[in-house]
């Protein structure tokens, strides 16, 4: 077994690296002979530690199969020093193999006793505001901005690796290092990615509001700044993410609507009149002219400008508007909009 290790400098504190990688979080990888853990064996397992400012990546190269055990047992000692795991696919994927390894030599590993935190599983539930065509690390990285100077991918190293084990071949083994060294490396990089998915459950501020003719404009803060600017066009509106700000821009209605009086049930409708009154004045009228209200009768009509309303968001006691009583779109009353309103919207867009 050959541990190797590399140490460098952060050159940029963003909030996902601070958040996500401290001093109790260790980054890993492993390098295998083939997918299958029953048929294949760990050849590389690669992982980052954090000390203020500083990185140490650091990797154990098996130089064949009998050195598996001692790769792992190395691993082992390393983690147990340390809370959480942060890997790429790695609860799937790293994870299972390294417990199926571990089976095959009677080895109790602690892994599953670990905060294992998947990047892949939680940058997917972002889905909705990256639209990125897969969520491989080296596409992320790309999205990023980040360039590595590896070629090639785990697969593709199989045959690398075996020529390096049977032959001592000082170009093999230098790829598959550097192979391994950039995904742990870009792991760290692509940490950023997780600010995405943070965005839903994050702290919102009302910053300001205006009406624009048939537009509503309004600005929202959040505590993440976001690397890289989002512009998602929806139905009903369009936003853009810079920085720690979120820009919306909704559409106006303007025309007549209905909104509907919860207490129904103290109403009659007239049937002559295509009206309702309240039952305490309505008493004394002949029955055959009237008959009590229903939800669909005891509408108010209003003439102004309104806003749509996303499908299924809770706007509490604000009063909704309609075409009629049986159309699915609602609005509310431009005069009726708050700052609690607004955010209400700003969280529904972001997960829709």
């Amino acid at each position: 077994m050959e541990i190797i290790k590399n140490t460098y400098e952060l050159d940029n504190l963003s909030y996902a690296i601070d958040k996500y990688f401290d001093k109790t979080t260790l980054f890993f990888d492993i390098e295998c002979t083939g997918l299958s853990p029953r048929k294949s064996f760990i050849y590389l397992i690669g992982y980052a530690t954090r000390n203020e400012n500083s990185v140490t990546i650091t990797q154990l190269l098996a130089a064949n199969e009998s050195e598996e055990i001692d790769i792992i047992k190395e691993f082992e000692n390393v983690m147990s020093g340390y809370e959480n795991l942060l890997g790429f696919n790695s609860t799937r994927f790293d994870e299972s193999f390294i417990v199926e390894r571990c089976r095959k030599y009677n080895f109790n590993t602690k892994i599953k006793s670990k905060n294992h935190m998947d990047m892949y599983l939680k940058t997917t539930k972002a889905r909705c505001l990256l639209d990125l065509p897969n969520y491989k690390q080296k596409t992320i990285e790309q999205y990023l901005g980040l360039n590595r100077d590896d070629k090639y991918n785990g697969g593709e190293l199989i045959p690398v690796y075996e020529k390096y084990s049977q032959t001592g071949d000082l170009e093999s083994k230098k790829l598959i290092l550097l192979h391994n060294y950039e995904d742990v490396q870009g792991m760290i990089y692509i940490t950023d990615i997780l600010a995405y998915p943070d965005l839903f459950n994050s702290q919102l501020r009302y910053i300001s509001h205006e009406l624009e003719s048939n537009k509503l404009r309004f600005i929202v803060e959040t505590d993440i700044a976001i690397p890289n600017s989002i512009n998602k066009q929806r139905d009903y509106g369009l936003y853009i993410i810079k920085d720690n700000r979120i820009y919306v821009t909704l559409d106006l209605f303007d025309g007549e609507l209905v909104t509907f009086l919860p207490d129904y049930k103290n109403y009659y409708y007239l049937i002559n009149e295509d009206m309702i009154i309240p039952k305490s004045l309505g008493e004394s009228m002949d029955k055959n002219s009237r008959r009590p209200a229903k939800k669909q009768d005891c509408k108010v009509k209003k003439e102004g400008q309104f806003l749509a309303l996303p499908e299924k968001i809770d706007i509490g006691t604000t009063r909704l508007f309609k075409p009629s009583y049986e159309a699915k779109e609602a609005f509310v009353d431009v005069n009726d909009i708050t700052p609690n309103l607004l955010l209400k919207v700003v969280r529904y867009m972001l997960k829709h």
